[in-house]
């Protein structure tokens, strides 16, 4: 909770008259008369003022008979006597009548404050214009959804902060620098730090002053940028009394957007490049020494290559500058609370991350739009395309230089680059981000475009005291490589040659497999042709890309027509869904393999390693047509959450779930309602009652009558061939499996 900085009203009026005429004020006497406020001007000028917690007519007719006597002392002196009257509320017109016969000024409190700098007119203007990038990404709107209160990490291991304490620190002056990614809330944050304050403007008398950098290119001088804020709102006429408080220590500076200035060129040297980033902030720099009221300024973490550099850059020190960062994600009652202010009930899916930026672009979906992107059969393809123009538009808007679809072809560029790094995310240099430009441009990076590269969203610090850079989302990074692969029947045939002789080392993960197999799905015969030249070059990687995507497009098998793919890395590879023919897969290494349901024509996988498989249950449970060096873990079907855990259908859940209670668990039976606990009421209760009518049936289990209902029991001469078929799971060809199928 701000505290007033007066303990009373009449220090406020007389600090604030200090402020105002920049001398100090304190109760004097003149004439015989003691008043309130006396400020010494000058040898010729003296402020008289008087100071009333009484609102009425009578105390300022008073008021005005002591300033009369008072100014005509002074004026016998030689002194020009200027007099005020400042009430806790504003005059009535009776009062301003009385005050301007005698040529006296009578007013509130806020508006004595307002000669000093007219900060309601001020805070109006600026609560109406946006703050940074907190606003809607597609029009430019400002941003109406409801502040979630959220905690914010301090890098000196001091624990979380919250904006309450932010504004406490910024009140007693300190200097903060909020650092945070693309989307995380940094502009969010300072526009409800501006409104917290600005709103205690009265008690503290500091007041909030926020700048967008951005509109702040070129300035040098402090000065410069504290009018330009001003300038932008259609205030210049505050202009000068903006600076004035600067000046004095009364403003609480709110810079947003250190990496939104740029310099004049481009180097790949690590010390010309920390040079020019120096001398794009140099106004920044000057501004911040002037500042002593509490200075907070805020900037994508990536955009130095360390901190050291980053205080020397601002002009702080680390001794006395407390460093923030803003969380990557939402916390999951942050989640409810934000969507609950946007008038959302929406559960996320698992696989997409819970950025602020992420969030307010769901807030800002239609009901349809969002039916569309997060329906049962949704992978994401919808939301991602649709997120990457936010995030493009988003950056566009920062820089009018450069279109959003500029921004996306370098980011596909870069992500190809990525693909022969060993750390998967990078490194990426300051050479690889030029050449990236360039190949899209056509031309060398300079000026806007500097600024541009150096603040790439989802782009992050490799670590201390390194010029490089990484991608820090996955999210963002695995669509960009699919949308780069999906580019490769229009490239020119020379570059694709270039690319076929490239070594990949990272694949695509489920994401891109999925948004490369929606790009594809027209174009079979093309993709197809080019994974067997991919194959057959040095790229096999790009190969498997390919046959992972083909094998996710829902309809008939595809052929791949005798192809035969060596050395190849897969993440997941899912046969499950429209699985390949005519394909051999060998020496490659894959990260999870989903077994389709019935074995596919001509399609052979061996001398394969394997993280983990799905479908089978161990060696034994391989289909013939796999033959897998090593595989660290196999489906485990030992209780009923593993079972719904491997991926199976609905009565094959069934099946199996049953299987495993009568045929390998210990007991001679087992009750009805045991048999069937687990499997809830409705659908998979009638669907539970099937399966064993189909288990009888096929003589598989037998039933008696017990004291409790029927007792099942397994008849003991199918052991083997229940074994096998709970090894090969969706591998089996058991016509017991078949039929458990036809129920779904």
């Amino acid at each position: 909770m701000l505290e007033s900085k007066w303990k009373t009203v009449e220090d406020q009026v007389r600090g604030i008259a200090s402020l105002i005429f920049g001398k100090t004020c304190a109760p004097g006497r003149i004439a015989g008369v003691n008043f309130d406020g006396v400020v010494e001007a000058s040898e010729l000028e003296t402020i008289i003022i008087e100071i009333s917690i009484q609102n009425d007519l009578d105390k300022v007719r008073q008021g005005v008979t002591r300033l009369t006597l008072a100014r005509q002392a002074l004026s016998l002196e030689g002194v020009l006597g200027r007099g005020y009257i400042v009430l806790t509320r504003e005059p009535t017109q009776s009062m301003l009548d009385a005050a301007a016969a005698a040529k006296l000024t009578v007013c509130s409190a806020s508006q004595f404050a307002a000669i000093f700098f007219e900060f309601v007119r001020y805070k109006t203007a600026r609560l109406a214009a946006s703050f940074g990038s907190s606003i809607d990404p597609i029009t430019g709107d400002i941003d109406n959804v409801e502040y979630v209160p959220v905690k914010y990490e301090r890098l000196d291991g001091k624990g979380e902060i919250s904006i309450v304490e932010l504004s406490e620190m910024l009140v007693s002056g300190s200097n903060i620098i909020l650092l945070g990614e693309y989307g995380s809330g940094k502009s969010r944050c300072i526009r409800q730090l501006f409104s917290y304050l600005s709103d205690n403007w009265d008690l503290t008398f500091k007041f909030p002053f926020a700048v967008n950098l951005r509109e702040c290119w070129g300035l040098d001088r402090g000065d410069e940028i504290v009018r330009r804020g001003n300038y932008v709102l259609g205030l210049d006429d505050l202009a000068p009394h903006a600076v004035r408080a600067l000046n004095r220590q009364s403003l609480i500076l709110l810079l947003d957007g250190f990496d939104e200035l740029g310099s004049q060129s481009w180097s790949t040297d690590e010390t010309r490049l920390r040079q020019l980033r120096s001398r794009a902030l140099l106004g920044v720099k000057d501004l911040v020494s002037k500042a002593r009221a509490g200075c907070l300024i805020a900037g994508r973490e990536h955009y130095f290559s360390s901190n050291e550099e980053m205080l020397s850059a601002l002009g702080l020190n680390a001794s006395d500058t407390v460093i923030v960062k803003a969380k990557d994600e939402f916390t999951d009652d942050e989640l409810e609370s934000y969507f609950d202010a946007a008038g959302l009930a929406i559960e996320l899916p698992s696989w997409l991350p819970k950025k602020p930026l992420i969030c307010q672009t769901i807030a800002l979906l239609s009901d349809d739009e969002l039916g569309k992107m997060f329906g049962i059969t949704s992978e994401g393809v919808e939301f991602w395309n649709h997120f990457i123009k936010v995030v493009c538009q988003r950056d566009a808007r920062i820089n009018a230089f450069f279109d959003a679809d500029t921004i996306y072809r370098v980011f596909v560029a870069l992500s190809r680059i990525t693909r022969r790094r060993p750390a998967n995310i990078g490194p990426i240099s300051q050479r690889d981000l030029q050449d990236a430009f360039e190949a899209v441009v056509g031309q060398l990076p300079v000026e806007e475009a500097s600024a541009m590269l150096q603040r790439l969203p989802s782009l992050g610090r490799i670590g201390a005291e390194s010029q490089d850079r990484q991608f820090v989302d996955m999210f963002i990074l695995d669509g960009l490589r699919a949308k780069d692969v999906a580019g490769f029947p229009e490239l020119e045939e020379s570059q694709r040659q270039a690319t076929f002789a490239e070594k990949w080392l990272n694949p695509l993960d489920v994401l891109g497999q999925s948004i490369l197999s929606a790009d594809l799905k027209n174009r079979v015969d093309a993709f197809r042709q080019l994974a067997v030249r991919a194959s057959a070059a040095k790229n096999p990687t790009l190969a498997a890309d390919i046959v992972c995507a083909l094998g996710r497009i829902v309809g008939d098998q595809v052929d791949m027509q005798g192809m035969n793919l060596v050395g190849a890395g897969f993440t997941q590879f899912d046969l499950d869904r429209t699985p390949l023919r005519n394909i051999t897969i060998s020496e490659a290494t894959i990260e999870h393999l989903i077994l389709p349901n019935s074995p596919p024509a001509g399609l052979r996988i061996e001398h394969t390693l394997v993280e983990k498989v799905s479908g089978a249950a161990s060696y034994s449970g391989l289909p013939n047509w796999i033959q897998l060096d090593t595989v660290d873990i196999f489906d485990s079907v030992q209780t009923v959450a593993q079972i719904r855990k491997a991926g199976l259908s609905p009565a094959h859940e069934i099946l199996v779930a049953i299987l495993k209670k009568t045929f390998q668990q210990k007991g001679a039976g087992r009750k009805e309602e045991a048999l069937l606990r687990g499997f809830g009421a409705g659908a998979s209760k009638k669907m539970a009652a099937a399966i064993l009518a189909l288990l009888m049936r096929e003589g598989i289990l037998g039933r008696h009558k017990g004291d409790e209902g029927w007792i099942y029991h397994p008849e003991r001469s199918h052991t083997a061939r229940i074994s096998t078929l709970l090894d090969q799971l969706r591998s089996s060809t058991d016509g017991l499996w078949e039929d458990a199928n036809s129920l779904n």
